[in-house]
């Protein structure tokens, strides 16, 4: 499951892309050299550095000429600001990144396990809980969000992703439909293990999937 901290890139209030922070230090910046290069003439060769310290990520402007804003306020260059998740990064006034880091937000508890304790069984269409099968079964637009849930688990997904794999992109389904269907299947899983959130809402985004580990042997 990805665990990686990482930055959604935000246009228009619309999640267009992802940035993952596979290692530190990690610098954003016009320069080819940058670990995550943005062709703007608004940001800096090498305009901010993050790094990792005392379990937490740090965001760090390098005195690049049209600054850094940190959740609307601009940050002082070369000074180091500790990114909480949901955390809004503004480049130059021209590139927006929103700070996610799974490790920190997923909530879920370490345990020794073998398996997990969701498991969907695509051929049959069904579902296992803590070794139990879901019953009466998920209905056929609910298997397929849980399956894109699943497929994508740690990743936000959209309500865009949401309408393409249910509904086929068919534009004519409302957000209200979309969120309907979000409600029902959160609420099928959560009588079946009420000690765990499966589907995580990231207001603003999406949808994040978060299995948990278990002793289950899928039948």
């Amino acid at each position: 499951m990805p665990t990686a901290p990482c930055f959604y890139i935000k246009e228009s209030d619309r999640i267009t892309g992802q940035v993952d922070l596979t290692h530190f230090p990690f610098v954003i910046g016009r320069a080819r050299e940058c670990d995550y290069v943005i062709d703007s003439t608004e940001i800096s060769r090498m305009h901010l550095q993050l790094d990792f310290d005392h379990q937490q990520v740090v965001l760090r402007d390098l005195g690049s000429t049209n600054g850094t804003t940190l959740n609307g306020e601009r940050i002082t260059a070369n000074r180091d600001y500790r990114l909480r998740a949901n955390d809004s990064v503004n480049m130059g006034n021209a590139f927006e990144l929103v700070f996610d880091d799974p490790a920190t937000t997923a909530q879920i508890v370490a345990e020794p396990a073998t398996a997990d304790s969701l498991w969907l069984d695509e051929a049959s269409a069904q579902v296992y809980i803590l070794e139990e099968r879901l019953d009466p079964p998920l209905s056929p637009s609910q298997i397929l969000l849980l399956q894109l849930l699943i497929d994508n688990e740690g990743i936000v997904v959209t309500r865009e992703d949401i309408r393409n794999h249910v509904w086929g992109n068919d534009m004519d389904v409302s957000d209200q439909a979309i969120d309907a269907l979000v409600s029902r299947l959160r609420k099928r899983l959560h009588e079946q293990d009420p000690e765990h959130e499966y589907i995580i809402t990231r207001r603003g985004f999406g949808l994040i999937f978060h299995n948990r580990p278990t002793e289950h042997v899928s039948p």
